[in-house]
C-alpha cells in the first residue's frame, strides 16, 4: 500500500522483509510506518488516509493508558487490528508515571503502523537488538513484547535491592527518610503491578489469535515471551508482599519505640513525684511536723527526699516491664 508522505515529514518508513528491516525513503516499498515526533497534522493525515478511528492514538503518552487488542472495522487496511502495549523506559531518575510509555500498533496484512511518544527510544532499541531477526510484522510485535518484559524484569530486580535496603533500615531506624523511600517504592510497585496485570489480560487475547501465532512461525519465541511474562508477574507479586511486610515492620518498630518512650516518661514522672510528695507533706501549714523547730530540719527533709528518689530510680531501672 502506498503511503502519502509529505516532504520533511517526521514519519519514519521502513521495509520489513526476509532479510530484516531497512529504513526506506520510498513509500511504495515501505510496509512499516513509525510515528515518532510526528505532528498532530501528520497523525491526523495517517488516520484519515487509512480511515482509522479518530481516538486510536489518544492517551499515547499517559501512564494510565489501557493496553488492549481489538479488531478494527471499516478501515482501508485489510484484516486490521489495534494493539497497545506498555513499555518502561530506562530513565531511572524520572517518576514511574513518566517512564511508563504506551506503544501503539496497527496491524494489517499489508502495513504496520507504530506510534510512540516523542521522547521514546523504544523503536531504536528494538531495531538495534532484533532488527536482523525481524522478518515480519508479527515477529516485530513479538520481539517488542519480549523487550517490554525484559525492561519490567530489570526494573523489578532494581526494586529488590531497594526492598532489601528498606528491610535492613526497618530493623534499626524509623527515620522519615526511610519512610519516604518506602512510600516511593510502594508507588512504583503499584504502577508496575497494575500495568503487568492489564498487559497480561491483553496478551491472553492476542495468543488466541491463531493467524498472528502462525505468522510468527516461532514457537520458541512465543514460549520465551510467556515465560518472561510469568516471571515478571511472579516478581511483582512477591515484591509487593515484601513491601507490605516491611511497611508492617516499620509500624511495629514505631509502636515499640513509642512504648519504650512512654515507659521512660512514666518512670521519670514517678521518680519526680517522690521528692514532690515529701516536699508537699513537710510544706503543710500545720503543727506537729517533725523537725519544724530544728535548724537541720530542712537538710533532713532534703536528704530523705534524695535517698527515697534514688531508691525508686534504682528499683525502676532494674525492673523488667516485659513480665
Amino acid at each position: 500500500m502506498v503511503f502519502l508522505k509529505e516532504e520533511n515529514s517526521m514519519i519514519i518508513t521502513y521495509q520489513i522483509s526476509e532479510s530484516g528491516i531497512v529504513e526506506t525513503k520510498s513509500t511504495k516499498q515501505a510496509n512499516w510506518l513509525v510515528l515518532k515526533n510526528a505532528s498532530q497534522n501528520e497523525i491526523q493525515a495517517v488516520i484519515e488516509q487509512f480511515k482509522l478511528p479518530n481516538d486510536i492514538f489518544i492517551g499515547a503518552d499517559q501512564a494510565e493508558e489501557v493496553t488492549r487488542f481489538e479488531k478494527l472495522n471499516k478501515t482501508d487496511l485489510q484484516d486490521s487490528y489495534s494493539l497497545v502495549l506498555m513499555n518502561l523506559s530506562a530513565h531511572t531518575k524520572q517518576k514511574i508515571e513518566t517512564r511508563l510509555e504506551p506503544v501503539s500498533f496497527v496491524i494489517s496484512d499489508e502495513l504496520l503502523i507504530t506510534h510512540v511518544s516523542g521522547n521514546s527510544d523504544f523503536v531504536d532499541r528494538l531495531l538495534e537488538k532484533y532488527g536482523p531477526e525481524t522478518t515480519s510484522a508479527q515477529r516485530l510485535i513479538s520481539f517488542a513484547i519480549l523487550m517490554t518484559y525484559t525492561h519490567f524484569i530489570k526494573e523489578l530486580f532494581e526494586l529488590k535491592k531497594i526492598i532489601d535496603e528498606l528491610d535492613q533500615a526497618a530493623r534499626r531506624t524509623t527515620e522519615n527518610v526511610e519512610l519516604f523511600r518506602l512510600a516511593d517504592t510502594e508507588r512504583r510497585i503499584v504502577y508496575l503491578d497494575h500495568t503487568l496485570q492489564d498487559q497480561a489480560e491483553t496478551l491472553s487475547v492476542l495468543w488466541q489469535e491463531k493467524s498472528f501465532i502462525n505468522r510468527v512461525e516461532d514457537e520458541a519465541l512465543i514460549y520465551d515471551i510467556k515465560l518472561r511474562q510469568r516471571h515478571a508477574d511472579k516478581l511483582v507479586h512477591v515484591y509487593r508482599d515484601l513491601l507490605e511486610t516491611i511497611g508492617g515492620l516499620f509500624t511495629d518498630m514505631m509502636d515499640n519505640n513509642l512504648n519504650h518512650l512512654m515507659k521512660y516518661l512514666d518512670s521519670a514522672a514517678l521518680i519526680i513525684s517522690v521528692p514532690a510528695l515529701i516536699a508537699g507533706i513537710w510544706g503543710m501549714n500545720t503543727g506537729g511536723m517533725p523537725g519544724k523547730s530544728s535548724s537541720l530540719g530542712f537538710f533532713l527533709v532534703m536528704g530523705l527526699a534524695v535517698v527515697l528518689t534514688f531508691v525508686v530510680a534504682i528499683h525502676l531501672k532494674h525492673k523488667d516491664f516485659n513480665k
